[in-house]
């Protein structure tokens, strides 16, 4: 281990361009859970304008239904109230409405009566239905939510039923990631809702303004918003599209940028001592892994697949990349959204699965003469500008060339890259995606359906075992933890050594804030609210 760390730290560094040496980044102390902070301190000053950059880079759609990216939905969630919110410390709470688990197979939601669209038309039980039935359609990668749903109806004048084909323990946590569009705008806008052209109408904290591509995305406070809790700061919020680590370290520290959520991991030393703002870490379901985006060609044998998970060593990775802001992951499921009552039973199975993907060049070895590899190229794909996958594919190409495989890195552009990640044309000629992800509801189940079940936006290689369906579908219909929990481990004994999810480490949020302003929330729960309405300047 000390000896491959030692390789990687000198490989990586002969092989971008990084401001920090290798000895410097290998002295950055690891995050551990007593460095994780919830929120900053709250605001209690209006700023006129808080520059914000997206360092995923520009939004390939503001449609809610599809805005499943960082960026998008994270600005989504500041123009959209969604129908439930997390808080900072991922509990669920009521917001555009309240909700009653009348039985298991039916849902009441009752909706506010002060909540209001940019335009002042009163949010209506019809508006609810209409975004909850648009979301669940097929073609829209929100559809999985709504996959055990019979119907959704309008049962009164602020109320909508839905009602469920069987129980669904995980529906109603989900709903924290479904926002609410006008219907009337909706259907005039068509194919064109949540594009620069097409724009949005909703009720949340912040009114669309403009989307000038390329350049920026400008929000504006909503005076009127129903919430006083979630009125902004801001009157105005700019959002950038700077990808690059260095360029958006130079323009933290240079306070042209007030602050960005997903910090590339090589700014991690720099801004750590940064003098113009603060450097946090947050608790996170977060995962960087790769996803294997076929079946045949170059990756169609299991072996190879599982040679892949052995030759990886992931504690240089989350030391040598991350600066021990990321902890190895040897599940596709990482263990902050266990439900802590199940903490034990979760542990005991994944170390079973620790010790099967454990960094084991020979144990790769053996696994790639079985497979019969013949030298073909394994093509992985990457963003284009993200320095945090460039260091990982190098590590990884240079790490599976040990024991003879040939990986081909190649970068896409980030519209592009967003765009495989649901479009199956956009893959062709890939082998894997090196692709960061994350669970909105903190339970294991909605990761698992996404990558697992048939027929799913995620589930690249079209993977699929009756045992392991039947048990995710059952775990998914129960709501007692315990059995769910234990039905969810049981199908994870067959899913995972599929090997179509190869996951490397468990990441935090990194947040940085400019000192002239407090209130981030700095959990990945800014990812389901308003959170820049939260964002000000602090008491004087």
């Amino acid at each position: 281990m000390i000896r491959l760390l030692a390789m990687v730290g000198t490989v990586l560094t002969a092989a971008t361009t990084t401001s920090c040496s290798a000895a410097k980044e290998d002295e950055v102390p690891a995050v551990t859970p007593a460095d994780l902070v919830s929120s900053l301190p709250a605001a209690t000053e209006r700023v006129e304008e808080i520059r914000w950059n997206l360092t995923s880079g520009e939004p390939d759609t503001l449609d809610p239904a599809n805005a499943a990216s960082y960026a998008g939905g994270q600005v989504v969630r500041d123009l959209c109230d969604s129908l439930l919110t997390l808080d900072p410390d991922y509990k669920i709470k009521p917001h555009l409405v309240n909700y009653e688990q009348v039985s298991p197979t039916k849902l009441a939601l009752t909706l506010r009566q002060d909540a209001h669209f940019w335009d002042g038309t009163p949010v209506t039980a019809e508006d609810v239905a209409y975004t909850m039935q648009r979301a669940s359609n097929p073609a829209y990668v929100s559809s999985y939510l709504f996959a055990n749903v019979a119907s959704i109806k309008v049962t009164g004048s602020k109320e909508v039923t839905v009602s469920f084909r069987e129980p669904d323990a995980l529906f109603t946590a989900e709903l924290a990631a479904v926002v609410v569009v006008q219907k009337a705008f909706a259907e005039k806008a068509g194919e064109k809702l949540g594009t620069p052209s097409g724009g949005l109408m909703c009720s949340g904290p912040f009114k669309f303004e403009k989307w000038t591509s390329g350049q920026s995305i400008v929000i504006s406070r909503n005076d009127d918003h129903w919430n006083k809790n979630a009125r902004p700061f801001a009157r105005k919020v700019t959002f950038s599209f700077l990808t690059e680590g260095a360029a958006v370290t130079q323009a933290l520290n240079a306070g042209e940028i007030d602050g960005s959520y997903e910090l590339p991991a090589s700014t991690v030393a720099s801004l750590r001592s940064s003098k113009a703002g603060r450097l946090t870490f947050g608790l996170s379901p977060q995962i960087m892994g790769l996803s294997v985006a076929s079946r045949t060609g170059a990756l169609a044998s299991d072996d190879l697949r599982a040679a892949l998970g052995r030759i990886i060593d992931r504690e240089a990775l989350a030391a040598a990349v991350f600066h021990g802001a990321a902890t190895p992951l040897y599940t596709s499921t990482p263990p902050s959204t266990w439900p802590a009552e199940q903490k034990a039973a979760y542990e005991k199975a994944y170390k079973t699965f620790e010790a099967e993907r454990s960094y084991d060049p020979d144990a790769a070895r053996q696994l790639v003469v079985k497979a019969d590899y013949k030298g073909a190229d394994i093509v992985l794909a990457i963003v284009a500008g993200d320095e945090t996958q460039s260091r990982t594919a190098q590590l990884i190409q240079e790490q599976a060339a040990l024991v003879g495989l040939r990986i081909k890195i190649q970068t896409m552009q980030p519209l592009v890259y967003a765009q495989a990640s649901y479009d199956a044309s956009k893959r062709k000629g890939i082998d894997l995606l090196l692709a960061t992800s994350f669970s909105v509801a903190p339970d294991p189940l909605e990761s698992i359906g996404f990558n697992f079940l048939p027929d799913q936006v995620y589930n690249y290689t079209g993977y699929e075992d009756k045992a392991a369906t039947r048990l995710i579908t059952e775990a998914r219909a129960t709501f007692d933890v315990g059995e769910r929990s234990k039905k969810v481990i049981a199908a994870q004994e067959i899913f995972e050594r599929s090997e179509t999810q190869i996951p490397l480490v468990a990441m935090n949020t990194t947040t940085f804030l400019n000192h002239r302003l407090t209130g981030a929330v700095t959990s990945f729960a800014y990812w389901s609210m308003p959170q820049m309405a939260f964002v000000g300047a602090p008491g004087k």
